[in-house]
C-alpha cells in the first residue's frame, strides 16, 4: 500500500465534483448560462490536482508504492481512506482529463436543452463516482463508488425521460449492474470471512494462505462485479441499449471510463487472480469469447453509435482477456489507448448526428468528407487507431494484449485477438467508407452544426432549438476533439521499448514481475500477423463499400439488408432473450404463482383465518356473560366443588 501521510490535494481531487454537483442541482436554474463551464472548469481543476499528485502517486518508499491519506475508521478491519498508486493514478488521469474534455464538449451539444444544468449535475456526479472507485484503498469503498457509478449511469442513460426507449435502456443498465453489486459483496463477505479485514492490502496479503475453493469463489464473485460493469457475455445486452442517452454520455460513460471499471478491479485485485490459474482461465476466456462477438455483432449494425457500442464491447474484452489471464500491463495499456481513441470516435460520431438533425443510421449518410471535412479527420484518426494501424496508439496497445495471451499459455485466445483485429478493421472500415464517401443518401442537409435536437422540441422538459436561442459555436465541440486526437495518435510510443519503456518502468513497482518462457512466436512476428489480418479486413471492407463501383450496387441493397440479415446477428444471438427467458420471465411466472396462490390462500387466508377465529373466541366468551346473579353463583359454587373433589381424590395421594 501507499505512503502514509498527509495529501489534501487527493482529498480535493476526489471532492471537488462532488462539490460542482452539489452547486449545480441546488442553483442549476439560476446559473444555466454559466451552467456548463463551472461543471467543465470544476473537474478541470480536479485534472490538475491529479497532475499536481503525480510524484505523490509514483513514489516507492520501502516497497510501499504511492501515497495514502487515511480517512477514518469503524472498527479492528474496517478503516477507510484513499488510495494512490501507479494504476488509480492513471484512472484518475484519464477520468478527470477525458472526462474534463467531454464536458466541454457537451456545452455545444446540449446547447438548448431545456435541462441543461441537470445533465452537467449528473455528469460531475458520475466523475465524483468514478474516483470514488478507483481511488478507494479498500473494498467496502470500491462497491460504494461501484454502485454510485451504476446510479449515475441510470441517471444520464435515461436523461431524456420523456423517451420511453431511454428509460426502459436506464432501467436495464441499473439491473444488470445491480447484479454484479451483488457479486462484489458476496465477495466482500468471503474476504471479511478469512481474512477480518477489507483493507485491498490485508487481503492481498492473504492471498496465498486461502484454499484453492474459497480463492476461486473469491475471484469468480468479484468477476460477475466485473462483466456486469463492463459488458462482459451474457451481461453485456445493457450497452448498446445505453445508446439511448446523448453521445457526450456515450463518450464518457460507455468507452473512456465505466465501462472499465471491471478492468480495473481485476488489475486492482491481480496479486488474487495471479494465486489461481483457473480464475484466470475463466476470465481470459469470457474476455477472448466478448471480444470476438462484440466484434461480430458490430458488422450488423447499421446505427452508428451501436457499431461503436458493439465495439467498445469487444475492445472492452480485449483488456479483460489480458488482464485475465496475467498480462496486466498489457490490459491496462489497452485501457490507456482505448479511452482517447474510442472517445474520440463517439465524439466524432457526435458531430455527425448534430449536423444531421439526429441521424444515426450510416446508410443514410454518404459524401460527408466533403461536408464534414473535420469530423472525416477525427473519424479517420479513430479508425486507424482501433484498427491497430501503426503508428497509431491502438497499434502498441492491441499487441502487448495479443502477444500476452501467447506468453501466459493460451495459443488459442491469442488465435481469437488476431482473428477479432481483422474483425474490427472490416466493419470499422465499413462505417467510415458508408458514411463519408460516395453520395450523400439522407434527406437533411447537413449544416454547420447547426441543427440540434429537433426530437425534443416541444417536450416538457426541453426549450425549442430553434426558437429564440442562439448555437453554441461549433469550436467548442471541435476542440475537445482536436485535442483527443494527439494522444489518439501518439500514446502508444509510450510502450515501445519493451521492459524498458516509460510504460514498463511506471507499472515496475504495480505488477511483479513474471519470469515466462519466451514463445515461439516472437512479439514483431505477432505483430506482423496481426496487421497483415488487420489490412485483409479493411481490403474485404474496402471492395464491399470503397469503391465507387462496389458502392453502386450496395447502396441499393443497404436500406434491406437488415431483413435479410441472418436471424442469429439479426436477434444478437439471442442474449436478450435468453436472459429475458431465464430471468424476467421466471421472475415474473413466480410472482404471478405468488400473487394468485400463496399470497390470497396463504398470507391473505392467515390473516383472515385469525380474524375469524378472535370474532368466534369473542362469541364464545360472550356466551358465558349473562349478566344473571343466580348464574355467576352457580359456576362459582361449580368451580368451588371442582376444587375440593381434585384435593380431596388427588392431592391425598402425595
Amino acid at each position: 500500500m501507499g505512503v502514509d501521510g498527509s495529501y489534501p490535494y487527493i482529498v480535493a481531487l476526489w471532492l471537488l465534483p462532488l462539490l460542482g454537483a452539489l452547486v449545480l442541482w441546488a442553483f442549476g436554474p439560476q446559473m444555466r448560462r454559466v451552467a456548463g463551464w463551472f461543471g467543465s472548469g470544476v473537474v478541470g481543476l480536479s485534472f490538475v490536482l491529479t497532475v499536481l499528485s503525480w510524484s505523490a502517486g509514483t513514489q516507492n518508499a520501502g516497497g510501499a508504492v504511492g501515497a495514502h491519506q487515511a480517512l477514518g475508521s469503524w472498527f479492528a478491519g474496517f478503516h477507510f481512506g484513499l488510495l494512490l498508486d501507479p494504476l488509480s493514478l492513471l484512472w484518475a488521469l484519464i477520468i478527470t482529463g477525458v472526462g474534463c474534455l467531454i464536458h466541454v464538449y457537451s456545452i455545444g451539444y446540449m446547447d438548448g436543452d431545456g435541462a441543461f444544468a441537470r445533465f452537467f449535475a449528473y455528469m460531475n456526479f458520475f466523475v465524483f463516482a468514478m474516483l470514488t472507485l478507483v481511488l478507494s484503498d479498500n473494498f467496502i469503498g470500491l462497491l460504494v463508488g461501484w454502485g454510485l457509478v451504476g446510479l449515475a449511469s441510470y441517471f444520464l442513460i435515461g436523461f431524456w425521460f420523456f423517451k420511453p426507449t431511454a428509460v426502459a435502456a436506464a432501467r436495464k443498465a441499473f439491473v444488470i449492474n445491480v447484479v454484479g453489486d451483488v457479486g462484489i459483496m458476496l465477495a466482500i463477505f468471503l474476504i471479511v470471512a478469512n481474512v477480518h479485514s477489507i483493507g485491498f492490502g490485508d487481503a492481498f496479503a492473504a492471498a496465498g494462505s486461502f484454499s484453492s475453493t474459497t480463492l476461486f469463489a473469491i475471484c469468480l464473485c468479484l468477476f460477475i462485479g466485473a462483466a456486469a460493469k463492463s459488458a462482459q457475455i451474457p451481461l453485456h445486452t445493457w450497452l448498446p441499449d445505453a445508446m439511448e442517452g446523448p453521445t457526450p454520455v456515450s463518450a464518457l460513460i460507455h468507452a473512456a471510463t465505466m465501462v472499465t471499471a471491471g478492468v480495473y478491479l481485476i488489475a486492482r485485485c491481480a496479486p488474487l487472480w495471479s494465486h489461481n490459474s483457473d480464475a484466470q482461465l475463466l476470465v481470459g476466456t469470457i474476455g477472448g469469447l466478448t471480444a470476438i462477438v462484440g466484434a461480430i455483432l458490430g458488422c450488423a449494425q447499421w446505427d452508428i453509435k451501436r457499431i461503436l457500442a458493439y465495439s467498445t464491447m469487444s475492445q472492452i474484452g480485449y483488456m479483460i482477456m489480458g488482464v485475465g489471464v496475467g498480462a496486466y500491463e498489457g490490459g491496462v495499456a489497452h485501457f490507456f489507448t482505448h479511452a482517447f481513441f474510442k472517445a474520440q470516435l463517439f465524439l466524432g460520431a457526435g458531430l455527425i448526428i448534430h449536423a444531421l438533425a439526429n441521424e444515426q443510421d450510416v446508410r443514410r449518410m454518404g459524401g460527408l468528407v466533403k461536408k464534414l471535412p473535420f469530423a472525416f479527420v477525427a473519424m479517420l484518426t479513430g479508425v486507424l487507431a482501433i484498427c491497430g494501424i501503426p503508428p497509431f496508439s491502438g497499434f502498441f496497445s492491441k499487441d502487448q494484449v495479443i502477444y500476452g495471451t501467447l506468453q501466459h499459455g493460451h495459443p488459442w485466445l491469442y488465435a481469437v485477438g488476431i482473428v477479432t483485429a481483422g474483425i474490427t478493421a472490416y466493419y470499422m472500415c465499413r462505417l467510415l467508407f458508408v458514411t463519408f464517401l460516395g453520395e450523400y443518401r439522407g434527406d437533411v442537409d447537413p449544416s454547420d452544426l447547426g441543427i440540434r435536437h429537433p426530437e425534443l422540441a416541444g417536450t416538457p422538459d426541453v426549450h425549442d432549438a430553434h426558437a429564440s436561442h442562439g448555437h453554441a459555436p461549433a469550436w467548442i465541440m471541435n476542440v475537445p476533439v482536436a485535442i483527443l486526437i494527439v494522444p489518439t495518435v501518439f500514446a502508444g510510443w509510450l510502450m515501445f521499448g519493451g521492459d524498458n519503456s516509460p510504460w514498463a518502468r511506471f507499472f515496475a513497482a504495480e505488477f511483479a514481475p513474471s519470469s515466462l518462457p519466451a514463445p515461439a512466436i516472437s512479439e514483431g512476428l505477432t505483430a506482423i500477423v496481426a496487421l497483415l489480418v488487420v489490412l485483409l479486413g479493411a481490403a474485404v471492407a474496402y471492395v464491399r463499400y470503397g469503391t465507387a463501383a462496389a458502392r453502386a450496387g450496395a447502396v441499393a441493397r443497404l436500406r434491406d439488408e437488415s431483413v435479410r440479415m441472418p436471424a442469429l446477428l439479426r436477434n444478437a444471438f439471442y442474449f436478450d432473450a435468453a436472459l429475458d427467458l431465464i430471468f424476467v420471465r421466471a421472475s415474473q411466472a413466480l410472482g404471478t404463482f405468488f400473487s394468485r396462490y400463496v399470497d390470497p390462500h396463504a398470507i391473505d387466508g392467515a390473516v383472515h383465518e385469525t380474524a375469524i377465529s378472535a370474532g368466534w373466541l369473542g362469541t364464545l366468551t360472550r356466551s358465558f356473560q349473562t349478566g344473571l346473579v343466580r348464574a355467576y353463583a352457580f359456576i362459582i359454587v361449580l368451580g368451588a366443588a371442582c376444587f375440593i373433589a381434585y384435593y380431596a381424590l388427588v392431592g391425598g395421594t402425595h
